[in-house]
């Protein structure tokens, strides 16, 4: 049987893939917090309201992990959630180009959103989730974090290491409980950030509608066991198999942050 999900807390919940995943959540009868750094995560939470589903907003600017950190706690405070899962979309994509004619500040601006500030979120709800021994949590790749990407170098440092952050919080809660990480490769998909990636003349071979990773985080999170749980995984790998019998590895699909070995 699927887990009850108390509610779904969504980085980047005001547009693209996070409030395409609000707007399921909503549809599943599932009470959504939507954060962003704009009106627009209000603007999600009206939307999911007007049509008879549950939800709240915070206003958040992820650069700011003292205070993400803080406004999570107040509104954990005040909940009575406590079976929940964190959907991490939010993301900055900063400016196109490598090292060589790096603007480092853009990059530390670029990591503190896309790293430090979905972790600080997730840190803010881990102590409701330990005590209820049970968390699904999801969190975002993007170009780069497979490969070399040198057109948005800053970009892919950031999604290389949100990757292994996720193998690490799923080693750090295998003993807890009912805990599921996973660290999902949603493609290509037509998104202002796809928009901005295309701008800088960058070819874009192959896309996918939004519905595949929607798909992707509303099997995930309700999953009771996963086989490729702390793994980085792509949308279009054959994740089903591996979803609900524990242990069960994708054979040769799975993407690793690792070292070549013989």
């Amino acid at each position: 049987m699927a887990p009850q999900l108390d509610a779904v807390v969504i980085t980047g919940a005001g547009r693209g893939l996070g409030k395409a995943v609000a707007l399921r959540c909503a549809q599943l009868a599932i009470p959504v917090l939507c954060i962003s750094k704009s009106e627009t995560a209000a603007a999600t939470c009206a939307e999911i309201t007007a049509a008879g589903g549950k939800a709240e907003f915070l206003t958040i600017d992820l650069r700011d992990a003292s205070a993400a950190h803080s406004e999570v706690l107040s509104w954990v405070a005040r909940s009575s959630y406590r079976k929940i899962a964190v959907v991490l979309t939010a993301g900055a994509l900063g400016r196109p180009g490598g090292l060589i004619d790096a603007d480092l500040t853009d990059w530390l601006t670029t990591y503190q959103t896309n790293v430090i500030g979905n972790l600080a979120v997730t840190k803010a709800l881990l102590p409701v989730m330990l005590h209820a021994h049970f968390g699904r949590i999801v969190t975002i790749a993007g170009g780069g974090a497979a490969y070399a990407y040198p057109r948005f170098s800053g970009y892919a440092l950031s999604k290389t290491a949100i990757v292994r952050a996720t193998e690490n919080l799923q080693a750090e809660l295998a003993d807890k409980g009912d805990f599921l990480t996973v660290c999902l490769a949603p493609g290509a998909m037509d998104t202002d950030m796809l928009k901005q990636v295309r701008a800088t003349g960058a070819e874009v071979r192959t896309t996918v509608s939004v519905d595949e990773p929607v798909a992707f985080i509303e099997a995930f999170m309700l999953a009771t066991a996963c086989g490729f749980a702390g793994r980085f995984v792509h949308v279009r790998d054959g994740w089903r198999s591996a979803l609900n019998r524990p242990g069960e590895v994708i054979a040769g699909d799975l993407w690793f942050l690792r070292r070549i070995e013989k």
